[in-house]
């Protein structure tokens, strides 16, 4: 952990564990969190869209047929 803030850049105690940094008042815990969450949710389409072309081949072609009706 980088121990300062990500905002302002000052830097924290080892041991400070409070949600908000003491000099500008930025929330440390959410800080960022809708670009995570982005980041996150693009990753999760990837992952899903290579399940289902793993599935696509494992699956047989007679069940595939019947799913398409």
């Amino acid at each position: 952990m980088d121990n300062k803030c990500p905002k302002c850049g000052s830097k924290l105690s080892v041991l400070y564990i409070k949600q908000n940094c003491p000099e500008c008042g930025c929330d440390l815990l959410y800080y960022n969190m809708e670009e995570n969450l982005e980041k996150d949710a693009e990753q999760a389409e990837k992952e899903f869209e290579a399940l289902a072309k793993f599935l696509d081949k494992v699956t047989p072609a007679f069940i595939r047929n019947k799913k398409a009706k």
